[in-house]
């Protein structure tokens, strides 16, 4: 039958709009998502988290978690002494995060970079060579044979002038494959930032570096 036929163009028609209609009705069973969520529709901005029903007690649905907190403290490692009164000396710009990946929290305060254990806020070790505040810090795993054999890990930090990659290192001990913690003090390299702040580090499984500013 010739495409041209005008009865056939109509049951096309027909056809293609029983489609739609079908489709449409199957659209209509679900739920809107501003019905599910309990805010209005109208043409203004909404937000979830302002209606007590958004915050549903436990209890009232699976008795066997009644009174269950939301939140609870799993353990508690306080700051190594001695950092306590380095904040006293803070003038510029303070920033801290974890290093799972070597048990390490660190903290900057100003230029000075320091990191400790975080299971038992033991060996603390710290940086203090450079002269502008630090403003990015990353854990870099080197590609390998590129560097000599003790230097395990690198330390990228970066400030409003340069990018600093430091050599980590540790001396394992019996119960702890990562014991002791060496910072060298020599950076392995420096490089102009081009008046770029990098606030943001992440290195790669291969050895590469990403930096965002």
């Amino acid at each position: 039958m010739s495409s041209s036929n005008p009865k056939y163009n109509k049951d096309a028609i027909e056809d293609a709009g029983n489609l739609v209609n079908k489709y449409l009705k199957l659209y209509h069973t679900f739920y809107e998502l501003s019905g599910l969520l309990r805010v209005a529709t109208h043409k203004v901005a909404n937000g979830s988290g302002q209606s007590d029903l958004d915050y549903p007690v436990l209890n009232s649905s699976l008795p066997a978690l009644a009174g269950m907190p939301f939140l609870g403290e799993v353990d508690h490692t306080p700051l190594p002494q001695e950092l306590l009164q380095e904040f006293e000396h803070m003038q510029c710009n303070s920033d801290m995060g974890l290093m799972p990946l070597i048990k390490r929290a660190w903290l900057t305060i100003d230029s000075t970079i320091y990191m400790w254990n975080y299971e038992n806020g033991k060996d603390l070790a710290y940086f203090d060579g450079l002269k502008e505040v630090i403003l990015g810090v990353g854990l870099i795993v080197p590609k390998p044979q590129v560097f000599q054999e003790h230097i395990q890990y690198l330390l990228c930090l970066t400030t409003p002038q340069e990018i600093i990659i430091l050599g980590v290192s540790f001396t394992a001990s019996v119960t702890d494959t990562y014991g002791e913690m060496h910072l060298l003090p020599d950076p392995l390299f420096t490089l102009p930032s081009d008046n770029t702040s990098m606030l943001c580090v992440i290195g790669t499984g291969t050895g590469r570096i990403f930096m965002a500013g």
